[in-house]
């Protein structure tokens, strides 16, 4: 990179961070044409230093700097290097705008795609962030399964992209659907990868926490060359990175097992649930609890001694007394005792591993010709390192069903003489079997891992043409890309466990499974029956694990095609300036093909259904595609510039672009942005623009199969619900109104579980939004280098797709005041009022809504021999709600992970080859759940908190740099009592403590 070579200044945007150091950049290797190496807060993207117009995020028109219409944040390739990034989405997590990722290595994960990384802009969905590489479109990786790590959709895993390739990242607030299409709905992140690199640069880095673990290695490397007299480069880019996770048991604020609880009735406690430590199971536990009878209360139905001394099963198979500690309402969840300990069953940090690699070439032919092209690789394999284990239970289900309590007989050769004496004794008369509880953590662990390969390829051409005195810019474009991701998972298959746990002994006191038993068909390690003990931990042989167990081994592929013209130009000068146009067509093909595998696709019933292997329904495979035919242009008219401004105006200024977007699934539709600029004196700007953005339904949502499975929840109708929701005399009336008496009507949905079907929706309209922004950009003359950008963003979601869930449907169908209402037609009831039957799956059935302020404000100046700068982001969030149909609205504002207040500041200062950088992170206070009652819970909700990095660094010469980098650097735990209730992700590194990193640069 090489220094400014003028000053950069700090336009008005919402976003981010000053941390260049000039004299840090002035080393090679260097760059043809150098884009912007600071992180500042500003409305374009810095091209070429020198040049006059710069390309920007959410417009094609090459313009001015400072003066998009829309809020932008730019993150600079020096602030990546002075914070250690080794993921794009842990840059853009530290913006406030940014809310809890869709999915990242942080927490529990999906087995369908770990530590896939998804970024939510505004907290809309992943779904409805568009990620873009140099303005065009990336392959998604996400599964096209309505079991996959997010929501469906297009979204772009940031694991894919080297950081070391990175040279800025923009991201615009909505507005960009118009120029990119769907998908834009919140915003537009956009990663501008180094053009015309130059010189070798080969960097290592290596991160430990202070308590030893979650190491972080990193090496990368780009080289580039330019070739005759600049008219070509060749760049090439790699990256590793390999990172040990961890668990809950790794730390000492999450191994607590803090956790709400129902306090018991006795005493009368004025909230319904109150914080208390080491939660505790007493239904189950890891080596098995012993019942009399089919129960999940010890108290009622436990195994005891001699003494009255409740008892579970060891470590080792044997008998011990049971502590249940402090019994709550429930009767099954203690505080303490030695019960089954649920919440160290939590991942906090997946282990990943990710090979990466880019090239980039371009020759110029003449100025009216250049040719370009890329080629990308990534292989990323993310691996959970635990979860929930299968358990069997009377909470789940009756006893002898898969996951209902175990039938043990007493002469289960595994039971020790002594303990089948014991539990005999608690037997009724004749009772020659007992129930046992038990938590599979030794055996189904949770563990699951998945590997990412993608391919993608760019190639295309650009240049300027001239007709007349006006000269145009082209650029025509192909892009194909494929992912392809592959579970590899052992899954407990059912028959198989329910063979092995039949032991017997034969004469000579072997102990083998019942002899006759079918297995299930399925490929096992081992075909051949293994008696299983189920008592205790890890008693379990190889024989009998290789015969339960099962390889799971789905795939998704997902494909993307491309093709991309353009034009732009100034065609008319007034008075203000030029009228610059852009227009362009767009055509893209998307298919996915998701294959469950033989295992989560379940056995052929030959009658259309599908019985399962292990606990869960039966996975269907999911094949589809689209294809859009898009046209698009913009319009840029400037009726005063600075240059013709009057004595009362110095900036007005108009912007409109539309797309019309024409999906082969839902059909056409059109986007469009107005806006503009209008200034009265140079150091005051105001903005603002309306958008109408779209999504278009994904694969997944159309084409999920019909699935069959049985749900369960809260019928409206119900005696104990027939009171509740946002009109319970409309829910009364409406109740009535189908033949219901709701004051003495039990239903089944509400007590068992009744049938449903899910499936996809053919009839899926495009989401639609209508969006604005207004703001007033602040430049005093009087204080070179100060800047702020104010900016409100509105944003209103329509149509949203949501998948309904059987209390969603109900709700919407009885809580309504045009009942009976097209929901009331997916319930089947008999005449007695039980529900026969659900039609879940996907419909344009919800409403979200945005509101919130962005302050950005930074100052950058020179001190003595050196250079200071300090920036500030923050975001008042003023709304953040969801309702689907006429139900309750969910508000999630003010919630852990979307507080009310929020912000990022660093603190840069560069001289010489020394740099430094402070950074403070605050999060607002927040609540559990701001939907709650008032007396729900005790505590609330959390404090405020801060969170401060650092960040040391000199060049020792221009070959050779180092830098030192602390993440938490006070060691600040979460705000109290994180993570009970939540925000493990959110407070990530308090729960992760000081943690260290060593960058070390060497450049050619």
């Amino acid at each position: 990179m090489v220094a400014f070579r003028r000053r950069f200044g700090l336009l008005a945007g919402t976003a981010v961070l000053i941390s260049a150091n000039p004299a840090l950049a002035q080393t090679p290797p260097v760059q043809a044409t150098p884009p912007a190496d600071q992180a500042v807060t500003v409305d374009t993207a810095a091209g070429d230093p020198a040049a006059d117009e710069i390309v920007v995020t959410g417009s094609r028109i090459a313009r001015p700097e400072f003066d998009t219409i829309q809020p932008t944040q730019v993150l600079g390739s020096v602030q990546i290097e002075n914070r250690g990034y080794t993921n794009i989405g842990q840059a853009l997590n530290e913006l406030p705008a940014f809310g809890p990722p869709g999915n990242s290595t942080v927490g529990a994960q999906s087995s369908f795609g770990p530590a896939q990384t998804f970024v939510d802009f505004f907290g809309l969905g992943s779904q409805r962030t568009l990620v873009l590489v140099n303005s065009r479109r990336f392959v998604s990786s996400n599964t096209a399964s309505i079991f996959g790590p997010v929501n469906p959709g297009g979204q772009v895993d940031l694991n894919n992209i080297p950081t070391t390739l990175v040279e800025r990242i923009e991201t615009v607030a909505v507005g960009g659907a118009p120029i990119y299409g769907s998908d834009a709905i919140a915003g537009t992140v956009n990663l501008i990868l180094k053009r015309n690199y130059e010189g070798i640069e080969l960097q290592g880095q290596y991160g430990l926490s202070q308590r030893g673990d979650a190491p972080d290695f990193r090496a990368s490397g780009i080289i580039g060359k330019n070739f005759v007299d600049g008219r070509g480069n060749l760049t090439v880019a790699g990256e590793y990175n390999i990172v040990t996770g961890f668990t809950a048991r790794d730390r000492d604020i999450t191994a607590r097992g803090n956790f709400f609880g129902s306090p018991p009735r006795s005493e009368n406690a004025a909230f319904q649930r109150i914080l208390y430590p080491q939660q505790r199971f007493t239904a189950f536990t890891a080596p098995g609890i012993p019942f009399s009878s089919d129960d999940f209360l010890v108290s009622r139905s436990g195994i005891r001694d001699a003494n009255g001394q409740l008892l579970t099963f060891g470590s080792d198979g044997r008998l011990v007394p049971l502590d249940q500690g402090k019994v709550l309402r429930q009767g099954y969840i203690s505080s303490g005792g030695n019960g089954f300990d649920l919440p160290a069953q939590n991942n906090i940090l997946t282990s990943s591993e990710r090979y990466l690699g880019v090239a980039q070439g371009s020759f110029e032919f003449s100025p009216a010709l250049r040719v370009f092209g890329e080629a990308w690789y990534s292989r990323a394999k993310g691996i959970n390192i635990i979860d929930q284990p299968n358990y069997n239970t009377a909470l789940f289900d009756s006893a002898g069903t898969a996951d209902g309590n175990i039938i043990v007989p007493l002469s289960n050769p595994f039971l020790a003489p002594a303990d089948r004496a014991i539990i005999a004794a608690n037997l009724a008369a004749g009772q020659t079997e007992f129930y046992l509880g038990k938590a599979l953590a030794d055996l189904t662990t949770g563990r699951a891992e998945a590997t990412v390969e993608t391919y993608r390829f760019v190639g295309g051409f650009d240049g300027t043409f001239a007709i007349g005195d006006r000269e145009f810019n082209w650029e025509a474009s192909g892009n194909y890309g494929r992912s392809k991701t592959v579970g590899r998972n052992f899954e407990l298959v059912q028959q198989n466990f329910a063979n092995a746990l039949d032991a017997v002994a034969g004469p000579d006191g072997t102990i083998t499974c019942r002899p006759g038993a079918a297995a299930a068909a399925i490929a096992v390690a081992n075909p051949n029956c293994a008696p299983l003990n189920p008592f205790g931990i890890g008693t379990a042989s190889r024989e009998a694990r290789d015969y339960i167990f099962a390889e799971a081994r789905p795939v998704s592929v997902n494909t993307q095609w491309v093709i991309n013209a353009n034009v732009q130009g100034k065609v008319l000068p007034i008075w203000g300036g030029d009228v610059q146009f852009s227009l362009g067509y767009e055509h893209r093909e998307e298919k996915t093909a998701f294959d469950p595998g033989a295992y989560y696709r379940g056995a052929d019933n030959g009658d259309g259904t599908r019985t399962q292997f292990g606990r869960s329904i039966p996975i269907d495979p999911v094949v589809g595609k689209f294809h859009t035919n898009e046209v698009f242009g913009e319009l840029r008219i400037p009726l005063v510039s600075e240059a013709t401004g009057l004595s009362w105006l110095r900036t007005a200024e108009l912007d409109g672009a539309a797309r019309y977007v024409n999906n082969s699934l839902s059909g056409g539709d059109l986007t469009w942005t107005a806006g503009g600029r209008l200034g009265f004196f140079r150091d005051l700007t105001f903005r603002g623009n309306f958008t109408r953005s779209i999504r278009s339904p994904a694969i997944t949502e159309v084409f999920n199969p019909t699935s069959r499975a049985f749900d369960s929840g809260a019928d409206p109708c119900d005696q104990n619900s027939v009171g509740n929701g946002p009109a319970p005399a409309t829910r009364r009336a409406n109740c009535i109104a189908a033949g219901i008496d709701p004051d003495n009507f039990i239903s089944d949905y509400s007590n068992f579980t009744v049938p449903v079907t899910i499936a996809g929706n053919p009839g899926l309209t495009n989401e639609k939004a209508d969006s604005w922004t207004v703001g007033a950009i602040i430049q005093p003359r009087f204080l070179p280098g100060f800047n702020v950008a104010v900016d409100w963003i509105n944003i209103n979601l329509k149509q949203a797709i949501v998948s309904l869930g059987g209390d969603d449907i109900l709700n919407a169908c009885y809580d309504s005041a045009d009942y009976p209402n097209s929901f009331c037609g997916l319930v089947d009831r008999g005449p007695d009022g039980q529900i026969g039957g659900i039609r879940e799956g996907y419909y344009n059935a919800a409403e979200r809504k945005f509101a919130g302020l962005t302050v950005a404000g930074s100052y950058r100046q020179r001190i003595g021999a050196g250079t200071v700068g300090l920036a500030v982001n923050y975001l008042y969030l003023d709304k953040l709600e969801q309702r689907v149909g006429l139900g309750d609205i969910d508000i999630t504002r003010g919630q852990i992970g979307q507080p009310k207040h929020s912000g990022t500041a660093n603190l840069t200062y560069n001289s010489g080859g020394f740099s430094s950088l402070v950074q403070a992170q605050y999060f607002g206070k927040s609540r559990f759940d701001v939907n709650e009652a008032a007396n729900a819970r005790d505590p609330a909700g959390v404090s405020d908190w801060w969170l401060f990095n650092a960040t040391l660094g000199y060049d020792v010469n221009r070959q050779f740099g180092m830098r030192f980098i602390v993440d938490n650097v006070f060691d600040r735990t979460p705000p109290y009592p994180v993570p009970a209730g939540g925000g493990t992700v959110t407070y990530y590194s308090g729960v992760l403590g000081r943690y260290f990193r060593i960058q070390a640069t060497t450049r050619f």
